[in-house]
C-alpha cells in the first residue's frame, strides 16, 4: 500500500509492505522504518468509525484512549510520556501482587508513578481542554437548541486543574491521594492513583450524556469530539488533515449526515467508505471521486 500526500511545497511518501507471513515494513520517503511509530505523525489524520459512535457511552478507557491517541500523532513526546507512566504502573502492579512488600522497596516506584503521572495528566488536560472547546461549538452547531460541556476529571489532581495548575502542586496533591489509598491499594494488590484511571465526563444541556442523553445525542456528541479533533490538529500543526470515515452514515440519521457532509465538504479532504450511496445528496457524490470496490 503506497501514499503520495502534498501539501504546499512539501512531498511525503508512504509505504505498507507485507509480506505472506504476515510482516510489516513501513518507508517513509524511502527510508525503512521497522515500527509503526516511526511512521506515526508523519501524515495529520483523523479517523472517524462506526465504534468512535460509543465514545459517551463506553468505558472510561476508550475516552482516555481518543485523547491519547491525537496526542501521540501531534506530538512524539506525548507518546514517550504515555508509555514511560504505563511501564511505572505494571512495574508498580507487579510489586503489589508479590504481597507484603516493604515500602522502601515501593517507594521508589511511587516517586516514579508521581513525575510520571503529574506529566501526563497535564499533557492530557491540555490537550482536551482544546478537544472540548472546539467540541462544545461544533455540538451547538449541529444542536442549535442543546449545550454540550465536557471536561476533563482527575481524582487524584483533588479540586486541581491538571491543564492549569503547577507541576509541584499536581506532586503534593497526587501524593496525598496515594497515602490515602495505600491500604486499598495493597488489598486490591493494584495502583489505584494516576491517569489511568481519569475520565471525561460530558454533559448535555446539564445532564449526564451517559445516563441521560438520547441515542441521537450520544452521537452528535461523538460526531462533534471528532470534527472537534480536525480542528485541533489543524490549530498544532498548521495543516489541515485527512479525514477518513469509515462507513458511519448507515449509522447517522438524515439530519446528522447532512451535518458532517457539509462539515467535510468545506475544506478538508475526506475519504468515506459506504454501501449505499444514497446517504449522500447528489451534489455531494457529484464533486466527489467515486472508486466502486
Amino acid at each position: 500500500v503506497e501514499l503520495d500526500a502534498r501539501d504546499g511545497n512539501r512531498s511525503l511518501a508512504v509505504a505498507l509492505d507485507v509480506t505472506a507471513a504476515g510482516r510489516r515494513t513501513y518507508r517513509v520517503n524511502g527510508s525503512v522504518r521497522r515500527k509503526l511509530s516511526g511512521v506515526t505523525g508523519n501524515l495529520p489524520a483523523v479517523v472517524f468509525t462506526p465504534d468512535d459512535l460509543r465514545i459517551v457511552k463506553d468505558s472510561a478507557e476508550r475516552r482516555r484512549s481518543t485523547i491519547d491517541d491525537l496526542g501521540v500523532q501531534l506530538s512524539p513526546a506525548y507518546g514517550v510520556v504515555r508509555t514511560e507512566y504505563e511501564r511505572v504502573v505494571r512495574q508498580r502492579n507487579a510489586l503489589l501482587r508479590q504481597g507484603d512488600v516493604g515500602e522502601e522497596e515501593l517507594a521508589p516506584w511511587t516517586e516514579r508513578l508521581v513525575a510520571s503521572g503529574v506529566k501526563l495528566g497535564m499533557h492530557r488536560a491540555r490537550l482536551f481542554g482544546r478537544v472540548s472547546e472546539a467540541m462544545a461549538k461544533i455540538y451547538r452547531a449541529l444542536a442549535e437548541e442543546e449545550v454540550l460541556s465536557a471536561t476533563y476529571v482527575a481524582a487524584w489532581a483533588g479540586e486541581l486543574n491538571p491543564a492549569t495548575a503547577s507541576a509541584e502542586s499536581l506532586h503534593k496533591a497526587m501524593g496525598e491521594h496515594l497515602a490515602a489509598n495505600e491500604s486499598a491499594e495493597r488489598a486490591k494488590v493494584m495502583t489505584l492513583t494516576g491517569p489511568h484511571r481519569d475520565d471525561v465526563a460530558i454533559e448535555i444541556s446539564h445532564r449526564d450524556a451517559r445516563a441521560f442523553a438520547s441515542q441521537g445525542q450520544q452521537r452528535t456528541a461523538a460526531l462533534a469530539w471528532k470534527l472537534a479533533e480536525v480542528q485541533v490538529t489543524e490549530g498544532v500543526t498548521g495543516a489541515t488533515p485527512v479525514l477518513l470515515l469509515d462507513d458511519v452514515m448507515s449509522e447517522l440519521d438524515e439530519k446528522r449526515r447532512h451535518a458532517l457532509m457539509g462539515f467535510v465538504s468545506e475544506r478538508v479532504q475526506t475519504f468515506i467508505s459506504t454501501t449505499n450511496l444514497g446517504y449522500f445528496e447528489k451534489k455531494f457524490t457529484d464533486a466527489a471521486t467515486v472508486v466502486r470496490l
